[in-house]
């Protein structure tokens, strides 16, 4: 379950996290097919991306923006996601039982059973 806080165009060079050495010739396959696809197509994917108290990071595809860069993309798209309030969603779920260990949802409770969980484990979801 992924939660987003809004979409926004960072520059690439705010975005931390990429590895530039790690990229090897496994790696440099998988970066050179990506620029043939933005160059041919542009970036229709955002990127996601964690906020924290210093700057950006990137959560996947650090190929895909290497390639972007590599290709003259100043600014790329990006999705910034909520982690925290994906923690807290998991944690909630857990606790209602509809999600299993691999964060797959198992089912839905109604408006009513959802009222009456927050009124029975107020205390509990304050302390989360």
């Amino acid at each position: 379950m992924k939660v987003y806080k809004g979409y926004k165009e960072i520059e690439i060079k705010d975005i931390k996290g990429v590895k530039y050495n790690r990229i090897c010739n496994r790696n440099l396959e998988k970066v050179c097919r990506y620029m043939k696809t933005i160059k041919r197509n542009g970036i229709k994917k955002p990127f996601e991306i964690i906020q924290k108290e210093n700057g950006y990071y990137i959560f996947r595809d650090e190929a895909r923006l290497v390639a972007a860069k590599a290709v003259g993309y100043d600014k790329v798209p990006c999705l910034i996601r909520d982690i925290k309030q994906e923690i807290l969603l998991r944690k909630i779920n857990k606790i209602l039982k509809i999600e299993d260990e691999n964060h797959e949802v198992k089912g839905n409770i109604d408006d009513e059973e959802r009222l009456n969980f927050y009124k029975n484990n107020y205390y509990k979801l304050n302390n989360l």
